[in-house]
């Protein structure tokens, strides 16, 4: 009987040992795809918003997953690839979604950013100096408009809640 023991821990001991390997890998691996998709779980994000000064100003961020927004619409729409669109505000506050197309924006006091498919945008610049675009792909701007309700919180999680300040309070 104690041979039969140590005979079956002898095998239990052998065949973890010839386990470990393939767990070792395994682990290794579900580790490195967890610590590589760390920072492609997030939506990418541009706000759009108007100033105390009544410039339009740009937040880098991401979107707030978790959150339910309050919305009354929503409405699709295309632009051939190389539009570009002038000065403007946007109609009402509302979520851009990038479906297709590459843009450069740019506010009146300069700053810039590039808006790629995929990506959010959210339109608050309503008032002030606004903004403009300019497609830079070969692609047709394909892109979603959700519509917020009026004063209801958006989902917007700025980079640098500092910055955040520039805008006016909605």
């Amino acid at each position: 009987m104690h041979r039969n023991k140590r005979l079956l821990q002898h095998t239990l001991i052998n065949s973890l040992y010839h386990l470990s390997l393939p767990v070792a890998m395994t682990l290794a691996t579900l580790t490195s795809a967890q610590a590589s998709t760390a920072g492609t779980d997030t939506i990418k994000a541009f706000k759009l918003c108007t100033g105390a000064d009544n410039a339009s100003h740009v937040l880098a961020g991401t979107i707030d997953q978790h959150m339910r927004n309050d919305v009354t619409a929503i409405h699709f729409r295309q632009t051939p690839a190389h539009a570009s669109y002038s000065w403007h505000n946007d109609p009402e506050p509302q979520y851009v979604m990038t479906l297709s197309g590459t843009l450069d924006f740019v506010t009146r006091n300069g700053e810039k950013f590039t808006l790629h498919p995929g990506e959010v945008l959210l339109a608050e610049d309503n008032t002030g100096s606004g903004h403009r675009w300019n497609l830079v792909d070969d692609q047709p701007w394909r892109r979603a408009y959700v519509v917020l309700k009026p004063d209801a919180p958006d989902s917007f999680i700025p980079d640098d809640p500092a910055a955040a300040k520039v805008c006016k309070p909605s």
